[in-house]
């Protein structure tokens, strides 16, 4: 006898998908991308412009040079001779909680500042949680970038746009806060980069703080795609495995007991 197990994401039949009730093959051509994350995550369609603020954050995220981790473990095993999914798995899995997981984190923060304390002011909240982090010497996630100075020009460009499609909420309100009593903690600016924005923007839009990193991976198997493949046709083998000076600091050559 087969187990059963349950879901809610979806049910599949002769003549139909459907998706959270909605018939698939009715959406193709007529919803967004975008709408269908969206609905994947929260469990319904957009009533407003989620589905594009959702696009344009894919769009922010699908690409970031050579240098990111995961890029170069994806060219790494690129140039090992693998096929084009094993090496883009290769990048997906150095994604972490220092690499693409600033968003998860700076999402997690301010969900639960928001729910613990619903009525406190925002600018109150923010120098509390700015506080909390400076005694404790922890960087608050989602705030500062370490080639991106003064400001990420990715978060700057979706913030605009929240604001714009009325997407922007109490979540933004206390990203900005926490900005400016950054600013005054440390005596310099301090603002968000593209992964505080996307919490913040995300988190407005209703989608819980463990999907942040989901869509920072949607978003950038795109880029890992095209470096994967610029690896594979005009890469060498074992290109990015250079060779590395290394120094031992393990025990000398001992007898076997």
């Amino acid at each position: 006898m087969s187990e059963t197990v349950t879901t809610s994401i979806s049910q599949v039949f002769p003549d139909s998908i459907l998706v959270k009730g909605y018939d698939l093959a009715a959406m193709i051509g007529r919803y967004r991308f975008g709408d269908v994350v969206y609905l994947l995550m929260t469990g319904d369609l957009p009533a407003g412009r989620e589905g594009e603020m959702m696009e344009a954050m894919l769009v922010a995220s699908a690409e970031h040079s050579i240098n990111a981790p995961s890029v170069h473990a994806a060219r790494t095993v690129a140039g090992c001779g693998v096929p084009m999914q094993s090496a883009m798995a290769a990048g997906v899995s150095a994604i972490g909680d220092y690499h693409g997981g600033a968003g998860e984190a700076c999402a997690r923060i301010l969900q639960d500042a928001l729910q613990q304390h619903p009525h406190e002011d925002i600018a109150a909240l923010a120098e509390s949680l700015v506080a909390d982090f400076r005694q404790r010497k922890a960087r608050l996630p989602g705030f500062g970038h370490r080639f991106h100075t003064p400001a990420d020009p990715r978060s700057q460009r979706l913030l605009a746009l929240a604001d714009a499609w009325e997407i922007s909420g109490p979540h933004v309100a206390l990203a900005r806060a926490i900005e400016r009593a950054l600013e005054r903690s440390l005596g310099r600016p301090l603002p968000m980069n593209v992964d505080g924005a996307m919490a913040a923007i995300l988190s407005d839009m209703g989608v819980a703080w463990r999907f942040n990193k989901a869509v920072f991976i949607i978003a950038r198997t795109a880029g890992l795609a095209a470096h994967v493949h610029e690896e594979m046709t005009t890469g060498r083998p074992l290109a990015f495995a250079g060779k590395r000076t290394i120094r031992y600091t393990g025990p000398a050559k001992r007898p076997l007991p």
